[in-house]
Formats: C-alpha cells, structure tokens, sequence
C-alpha cells in the first residue's frame, strides 16, 4: 500500500473510476457537494489500485497542496516555508477534517518530542479527583503547545511502554507502591519525570498536607473526640506521613488531655525503613511519634489495604465497638472524599441515631465535593489550587535538567473547607 497520493496517483485513480481528476480530489477532500456514491467509487478504486488513504493526504487535497506541504506546516522548524496564506487554507481543513499531526512521526523526524505521558492506574481514571487532576493537567499542558497523552498504568505493569518510549519527552506520575521501581525505570530511558506526591528520586508537586493536618487535628481536640483513628499508613504515600507530621506537631504544643490514637499498617511494613523515610523527609515529629506509636498497645493494626466498601465495612466494624458500646466519639481521619462519602452514607443508614460531628467526626482530603453538586455538602474536606499544581507540575517537565535535582519538592497551599462533619 502507497502510503501517500501524488498528483500522478490523482490521474490513475481517476481513470480507475472513470471520474475526472476535480472529482477524485473533491472527493478526497470529502466535500459535502459530492455524492456519497462518487465519494464510495473513489474510495473502492483507491483499495483496487492499493492506495491508503490517509487524513493527512485529505487535508492535502482539500487545500489544494501536496502532502509535503501539509507535514511543512506541522512541523515547528519548518513551519516558516508555508505561505501564510496557504498554512490558514491547511489549518482550516484540517479542523474540517478532524486530522492531527503523526506526534510520533514528528518525534522521530525531530528527536524532540512534544508529547507527555500522564501515567495514572486505570483503576484510577474513574474516581472523579483523577478526573479532575487529568482534566487541569490536559489544559495546562495544551496552553504551552505540548501534547498531553493519558497513557494507564494496567495491572501488574510499573509503566506503560509508551512512557518509556523515545517518542515520549515528560511523563508526570502519582504517587504509589511502584514508584521507586518507577524512578529507576525513567533514569535508565533518561525520560524527564515528575510525581505527584513525594519521591526523593523524582522532582514532585504535592498539595501541603502538613498543614492541613495540623488544622484539622487542632479542630478535633477542640471537638474533645475520645480516639483519632488515622486510616491506612503507607510509607511509599507522602500523605499518611504528612498527615502523621502535622498530628504530632499539634500533639507536642497540646497540653490537654490526649485522644487515643489508632491506625492501620500493612503486614510487610517494615517499622525502621518508615522511620528512616520519614527522617529523610525531615518529618521527624512524624518518625518520633510513630516510634512511640509502635510501642502503645492497640495504636498500631496490622491490616492489608483495601479499597472501597471493603474500608467501610472494616470501619463500622470498628465504630460499632468504640462509638456503640464503649461510647466514646471518634473522629475518622486520613479518608479520600470518595470513600469519606461511603462511610457517611452507610452511618445515615445503618447508624441514624448517631450524630456526625458529634459521636462520629468525618474529614476528606480531596475536595471532590464541588463535583458532587447533588449531595448535600456536608463533608468537611481539604481544598487546594488544582491550576497551580498542574502549572508546578509543567514547569518541572519544562525545566532543563541542570536546573533542578531529583529531589526537588514543592508544595501547593491547602485549605480547609469547614462543613461542620468533625
């Protein structure tokens, strides 16, 4: 198969179908005035004579030009060479046509690549925070004329081949179990990676969770909740740790009776490597109260994380023994929205008689809420600029390598939204 039609080509068609050459190009062009049976005759004699017909050859045809032309003017360093007259007549058939430049083509002809890689699980790409962080990262990345690809990350895959790739310029990461094997990949492939989170292997963005935390746990002393139960703690997530910091900055400046504490660790967590990452991420209040957490009874479960249901289940377990028989109120931390909002729904199903904000305390940390227009805004959560972390995020992929090391970190400010639910 011909993988481009010359004007030679036109004229072969042409005769192929007995059609006139104005009406091969016409209907190349897929030109609303030319019948549906010309356009099918044209077609079917192209296949006959194994020509493929490409959007980029339609675009070519519509605007009266060569294909040579048209790959001048998507080509940055050669843009120049199209009449301007000419680039406008390519351009505006080419947004007819619905036709987008080969990226990769462009990459391998350039050795420069526009295109960035947003990795995200694919389990992912259905919560609305994803979506929403997908969404800003596309935008942003558009205005500085790069190509943003969602590329999932599959099951079982530290990366999607496509963002190990040559024609693969930046990719941005989130933050989970395979970053570190992540980190070493994208040296190796020498791609300019940044995370959303934390990893002193990688440049990373994340929203500041250290003083969020420190809010919110001000908040639930001053509520007097008997137990803080913090949700899963996972060392390779900057959150829990954040998290961890800012509790123990409100706890060593407190001088009032404690809330117990209670969290759940994985059973391959291993305690000196946390404490260890923590030191290195200068959370050392973080590091100095888990080590005191470790040795209190019943501060720390071993628990395998779960996801969804499977954690709203595992938590009225736990509230119907603290809340419902040793009646004490309990503040549930360290929640996404999403699965806050879960845990909210089966309390007002399953557990009426207790009073959110009063035997049960509740806090996100994401902020979806504002995408959930049809529940009653009753989370508390925590807010941040999603436009400003996408903007870090490009810099970082934008920057030259010289000017930033692998650990660089920046963080975006955060805000609590007081929903009256802790």
């Amino acid at each position: 198969m011909k993988k481009s039609i010359s004007n030679r080509d036109v004229e072969r068609i042409a005769q192929h179908a007995g059609l006139s050459t104005h009406q091969v190009r016409e209907a190349l062009a897929l030109r609303g005035t030319m019948p549906a049976e010309t356009i099918e005759q044209v077609r079917a004699s192209a296949l006959a004579l194994r020509y493929t017909i490409s959007a980029r050859d339609r675009v070519a045809m519509a605007a009266n030009t060569s294909v040579a032309t048209v790959n001048r003017a998507y080509r940055p360093d050669a843009r120049h060479l199209v009449r301007p007259d000419l680039l406008r007549r390519i351009e505006d058939e080419a947004d007819r046509l619905g036709y987008t430049p080969d990226l990769v083509a462009q990459a391998r002809r350039s050795h420069g690549s526009p295109i960035v890689a947003l990795c995200v699980d694919i389990e992912q790409l259905f919560n609305p925070y994803h979506a929403q962080m997908l969404l800003y990262l596309m935008r942003t990345f558009l205005q500085r004329e790069r190509h943003p690809v969602i590329t999932p990350i599959t099951s079982g895959r530290a990366l999607p081949e496509l963002a190990q790739s040559g024609v693969t310029s930046s990719v941005v990461l989130w933050e989970g179990r395979h970053t570190r094997h992540q980190a070493t990949l994208l040296a190796a492939t020498g791609r300019q990676a940044v995370l959303i989170g934390r990893h002193e292997g990688l440049p990373s963005v994340a929203p500041d969770w250290v003083s969020a935390s420190e809010h919110l746990i001000q908040r639930a002393l001053d509520s007097g909740y008997d137990l803080l139960h913090l949700g899963y703690f996972s060392p390779d997530h900057w959150f829990p740790g954040a998290r961890l910091e800012g509790l123990a900055r409100v706890l060593n400046s407190h001088f009032g009776p404690r809330p117990e504490l209670r969290m759940w660790v994985n059973p391959e967590h291993n305690h000196a490597q946390t404490v260890s990452t923590l030191r290195q991420r200068a959370l050392h209040q973080a590091a100095d109260l888990f080590e005191q957490l470790a040795v209190t009874p019943g501060a720390l479960e071993v628990r395998r994380a779960r996801r969804g249901t499977a954690i709203t289940e595992e938590l009225m377990a736990e509230l119907d023994f603290w809340v419902g028989e040793r009646r004490q109120r309990v503040a549930v931390l360290g929640l996404s929205d999403l699965t806050a909002r879960l845990l909210l729904h089966t309390l007002e199903t399953e557990r009426p008689d207790w009073v959110l904000g009063r035997e049960v305390g509740l806090v996100g940390y994401d902020n979806i809420e504002p995408l959930l227009s049809y529940l009653q805004p009753v989370l508390t959560t925590v807010a941040y600029d999603m436009d400003a972390l996408s903007q870090l995020v490009a810099d970082m992929t934008l920057a030259p390598r010289s000017s930033q090391g692998p650990d660089t970190f920046e963080v975006v400010p955060t805000t609590v939204v007081d929903r009256q639910s802790l």
